[in-house]
């Protein structure tokens, strides 16, 4: 992954360069509508001693302080940018849902950098820096969901799980749910996890992150809706069984790429059994 390819449709000079004069627009009409308010409470602001002050709009704008409102304002876009930064570079794609939840906190309190071309590059390439440990770390989330470790949990009593490794065959609990008319979908709550999965066996298999519409979540949600139970939606990476009480039964087609799941993740498997029995694509 190079810095140089992040952004292929736009430059980041140009990205900045953009946001920055619609901030100054949005300061200069901050400003122009805090003069007209102040024009109008001197006006007609003694007609109105319960207001004190003359209103620009009729509805909860009506109380912002203008200054404020345009600070606020401007902090809101340079997020929005600082997200389509981060979504169009592909770099989300390769962090852990806890990781992509932090970043969204962070970037919902305000802890993010001004959006400069030199603070742009410096965030990509310490980011990018990181690709390895943030596919292993995806590649453990994968892991832990569909090999359980903990003993108590419900899947890992399930004989499909292995203890000490991914298998070739798993069953994802709690997974689906069944439309009021027909078909499946899947459980929103779970929905990261796959969207994880499909983006880990990608970029195991060189191809990149995966984008809609062909993006496991969504190859999923398009055959979930015309299958009953029991019936497989096949996708490239995976075929997909659901049942009625709510698991969904996952059998994977590329044994290569969870021979390399089980490799990143360190688990390996116990000793003189041996996770490579077959390789490639199995219908």
């Amino acid at each position: 992954m190079s810095t140089t390819d992040l952004i292929p449709h736009q430059t980041i000079t140009a990205i900045c360069d953009n946001v920055a004069q619609a901030q100054a627009d949005m300061a200069q009409a901050f400003a122009l509508l805090q003069g007209a308010k102040e024009r109008l409470t001197a006006v007609l602001g003694s007609q109105l001693p319960y207001v004190g002050s003359a209103h620009l709009w009729e509805h909860d704008i009506s109380d912002y302080n203008l200054p404020r409102a345009g600070t606020q304002s401007a902090q809101y876009v340079t997020r929005n940018a600082w997200r389509y930064v981060l979504d169009v570079c592909g770099i989300k794609a390769y962090m852990t849902e806890k990781r992509q939840k932090e970043l969204q906190q962070q970037m919902e309190q305000g802890h993010f950098p001004a959006l400069t071309p030199e603070n742009v590059l410096s965030t990509l390439q310490g980011l990018t820096g990181q690709v390895g440990t943030l596919l292993e770390e995806s590649a453990k989330e994968v892991f832990d969901w569909l090999r359980p470790w903990n003993p108590q949990s419900h899947a890992a009593q399930l004989k499909t799980n292995q203890r000490w490794k991914l298998g070739y065959k798993a069953i994802a609990c709690y997974a689906v749910e069944a439309n009021w008319t027909h078909g499946y979908h899947l459980n929103y709550s779970r929905e990261a996890n796959f969207r994880t999965l499909g983006n880990v066996f990608a970029l195991l298999d060189g191809q990149g992150a995966q984008h809609y519409p062909d993006d496991l979540c969504t190859q999923l949600r398009t055959g979930l809706e015309r299958v009953t139970a029991g019936e497989a939606v096949p996708t490239p990476y995976l075929t997909l069984k659901p049942y009625r009480n709510h698991n969904a039964h996952l059998v994977f087609r590329r044994h290569d790429l969870v021979d390399k799941l089980n490799a990143l993740c360190g688990d390996g498997s116990l000793p003189g059994e041996s996770c490579t029995d077959e390789q490639g694509v199995v219908s």
